[in-house]
């Protein structure tokens, strides 16, 4: 099946090498990630739609 991730590992490195950090905020903010007994699933259309909304709020100015 083409687009799926299977794996913690190969999440991270479709996600620029995210950091375990990265990945559970992003997964605490609604990123769409199935974990079942310990095994890490995604697909990649399922992860561009998350960042497209996720990405279309705004900047604080005391981020910058």
């Amino acid at each position: 099946m083409t687009g799926l991730l299977i794996g913690k590992k190969r999440i991270s490195e479709y996600l620029d090498d995210a950091s375990d950090h990265l990945l559970k905020k992003w997964i605490e903010r609604g990123m769409p990630i199935l974990i079942e007994d310990g095994r890490w699933t995604a697909h990649k259309e399922n992860l561009e739609a998350f960042f497209k909304a996720y990405t279309r709020k705004r900047a604080k100015p005391d981020q910058i």
